[in-house]
């Protein structure tokens, strides 16, 4: 224990005493997760600017983009003569969406036939295209239902009982897990955790970098593998937990994200995760000979990292093979189920198959990374 806690000591130092390190494992820890959710603090994509083609120009027409500028999702900014002007402003990016209305809308309504807008949106960011689309169908949903009301009510029908004939079942939507429905709530939470294992990766990949540029690593002076791997991996351990603490417990209530788990909890689920992640990094760090080939090779890693994690895109609709492939990485287990047990409020019970994953992750790149170890010493070349 006592050569364990020497290892660990000297890691400390070594950290310290490099300022890439440093930067890496305290600096993009601290200052980015800090930054990050402030340009998604609104949550909700709100007031998106669109423009109306009115070829009606009636009554019924200026009533209807009233109350479609009248949401909360998007506003009508400029109104065209024609499709090739409000073309040219989509291209420039200077509205989301058109909203094209007939000339013959008021005349179809008046005659009890089907009245037809046309919307054209930016289907290029789904999410400008998802709310153009959203805020021209509530507003034209809400103008349907008063013509609808209306013609109930000159039949001779009661005001309530043409509302209930309107609407028989009335829908009360409430999203679970998330109620503001934003995005920040959303993608925050999965990214930090991203985050952890990325830097972990990088940074641990730059001192066993530094380690193969000198002749003699001071490292291998002390204890055997197994005690090299331990020290060094309860140095990182120790780190990435303040940092968990900084960014579940701090951050967290800072932003207003969902916190439903216990911090025993997250400690019991977050462990196995992050010395799965450290028994990586040490296994793989030891295949470079420098710092900056270490660095290219981990960085390039986050974004497959990321989308094999099923958080962007369904798992179950990725190829069965890279399906498997992701439980080879941490961050799939760990963000699956770290976001059931705190934004979901899963029990520890609930996530136990990924907290089993995590540890048979442990198990497996704790061997690989002695057996590493001992390779290097034998005179094996790196990468």
């Amino acid at each position: 224990m006592k050569t364990i806690l020497k290892i660990s000591l000297n890691e400390f130092r070594k950290i310290f005493n490099d300022k890439g390190v440093m930067l890496v494992f305290f600096g993009a820890i601290v200052i980015y997760p800090f930054f990050y959710p402030i340009p998604y603090s609104a949550e909700v994509l709100k007031n998106v600017p669109i423009g109306v083609i009115d070829h009606s120009n009636t009554d019924s027409s200026r009533k209807l983009t009233r109350m479609i500028d009248a949401g909360e999702l998007v506003r009508i900014r400029s109104k065209y003569n024609g499709m090739t002007d409000a073309k040219n402003a989509l291209l420039e990016g200077k509205i989301g969406g058109v909203l094209l209305i007939p000339s013959d809308f008021e005349k179809n309504i008046l005659r009890g036939e089907q009245a037809i807008v046309s919307a054209y949106c930016d289907a290029s960011y789904f999410l400008i295209y998802r709310q153009v689309l959203k805020g021209i169908h509530y507003g034209t949903g809400t103008f349907s239902a008063g013509i609808e009301i209306k013609r109930m009510m000159s039949a001779g029908m009661m005001e309530e009982s043409a509302r209930s004939g309107r609407n028989p079942l009335s829908l009360v939507s409430f999203p679970l897990f998330n109620p503001q429905g934003g995005y920040a709530t959303y993608v925050v939470p999965a990214v930090l955790i991203m985050l952890l294992q990325q830097t972990l990766l990088i940074g641990i990949g730059m001192l066993a970098g530094t380690e193969r540029e000198n002749a003699i690593p001071t490292s291998f002076k002390t204890g055997n593998s197994v005690q090299r791997v331990l020290g060094k991996s309860l140095t990182y351990f120790i780190i990435y937990l303040v940092h968990a603490v900084y960014l579940f417990g701090i951050l967290f209530r800072m932003y207003r994200f969902p916190i439903k788990a216990s911090p025993f909890e997250l400690f019991l689920f977050l462990t196995p995760f992050l010395f799965s992640v450290i028994f990586l990094a040490l296994a793989v760090s030891t295949f470079f000979k420098n710092r900056e080939t270490s660095m290219i090779v981990l960085l390039f890693t986050s974004i497959p990292a990321l989308f094999l994690t099923g958080f962007s895109w369904p798992k179950e609709a990725m190829p069965e093979i890279l399906q498997w492939i992701s439980w080879v990485i941490p961050s799939t287990a760990g963000i699956d189920g770290f976001l059931k047990l705190n934004q979901m409020g899963a029990s520890l019970y609930d996530v136990y198959n990924h907290w089993i994953i995590l540890s048979i992750l442990c198990i497996t790149y704790f061997t690989i990374a002695v057996f590493n170890q001992n390779r290097i010493e034998s005179g094996v070349k790196y990468l």
